[in-house]
């Protein structure tokens, strides 16, 4: 089982620090939020995880094609590539906090499309097409045989099948019942074979939050909720929702797209929880949920049952608990280690 440890970017030291911790513990990528008004730069923070490691990957987690033109992408993952060839990859989505924090709308699909097609034709040093503009980069000496993965976080349906189009895998958040998983697979399946790919080559990193705490009981009821917010991002079409439930889950999430309620409010998860019971969601979100929660055992043996599905690539988000983002790559082992 493959682990990444996804997070807001800190500091220079800090990212160093989190990102020695990552390697040591055996974890297999780091990946970085791009959410300038939340943490750090976004490529300072991977340059700083690169140069403190050996084999560490480190993957945007995620950018979008909002606020950075694919030329600036381009270049800052070309010149991440410089600093260690075959440690680099891309993730990239419509746009969260880095796009509403700002007053923006998450970009349209045929926009995320386009900027991918144009990125990857950069990152092969070829010309890209963006926006009716047609350039490529100009870098005597850019090494461009090993061109970076571009993963695309979904949480719906009609970006999964664009992904499967022009991306190499995805992060989805799309949940953990037996069907959300089968569902996901279904569209990949389909998606790579409509479109002439393999969908054995094609990458999923299954998105997930993961909290530590005394136990998995006492953790849901401060966390669980807060892992459902993918019901109601970019809309509910196709998120297999039953019709009932689709205004409750809007009326829960409806303060989501705030910075200060979203992330600086330590009470946002039980409140979550407690909206979801009081809506008479609970329930079904708990079917839903990760359930990565609890102690290292308890996170482990749901590690293990989810991995006997098929589910051996993690990209996890620290959502509370008792570790500080230096110490949480320790806590995945233990986890893994007791899953094992």
């Amino acid at each position: 089982m493959r682990i990444t440890y996804n997070l807001m970017a800190h500091s220079w030291h800090d990212m160093t620090n989190i990102a020695a911790a990552c390697e040591e513990s055996g974890l297999h990528a780091i990946a970085v939020a791009d959410s300038p008004l939340v943490g750090r730069e976004l490529y300072v923070a991977s340059a700083a995880c690169l140069q403190a490691t050996e084999t560490l990957t480190v993957m945007s987690a995620v950018t979008n094609p909002l606020t950075r033109h694919p030329s600036v992408t381009a270049a800052a993952v070309r010149s991440l590539c410089d600093i260690s060839p075959g440690r680099v990859t891309v993730g990239i989505a419509t746009g969260d906090s880095a796009a509403w924090g700002a007053g923006l709308r998450p970009a349209r699909i045929a926009v995320l499309r386009e900027y991918i097609i144009a990125l990857k034709a950069l990152l092969r040093g070829e010309e890209a097409s963006w926006q009716g503009q047609e350039f490529r980069l100009h870098w005597d000496d850019a090494r461009t045989d090993q061109v970076p993965a571009v993963l695309v976080a979904c949480s719906g349906p009609k970006v999964l099948r664009m992904a499967t189009e022009v991306a190499d895998g995805i992060i989805p958040a799309m949940g953990y019942a037996q069907e959300n998983i089968d569902y996901v697979r279904k569209l990949v399946d389909n998606g790579c074979r409509a479109n002439s790919r393999d969908p054995d080559e094609f990458d999923i990193w299954w998105y997930a939050d993961v909290s530590f705490g005394v136990s998995a009981e006492v953790v849901c009821e401060t966390q669980l909720a807060s892992d459902a917010q993918w019901l109601v991002v970019g809309g509910t079409e196709g998120k297999l929702i039953p019709p009932e439930y689709i205004p409750l889950l809007q009326q829960m999430h409806a303060d989501g797209h705030d910075i200060q309620t979203s992330y600086k409010n330590p009470n946002r998860g039980r409140q979550l929880v407690e909206r979801a019971k009081g809506l008479g969601l609970y329930d079904w979100l708990y079917e839903r949920d990760s359930r990565l929660h609890g102690t290292a055992e308890e996170i482990g043996q749901r590690l293990r049952e989810l991995g006997s599905r098929g589910i051996d690539q993690w990209c996890l988000w620290q959502d509370g608990g008792d570790y500080p983002a230096t110490e949480l790559p320790a806590a995945l082992r233990r986890a893994l280690d007791a899953g094992t």
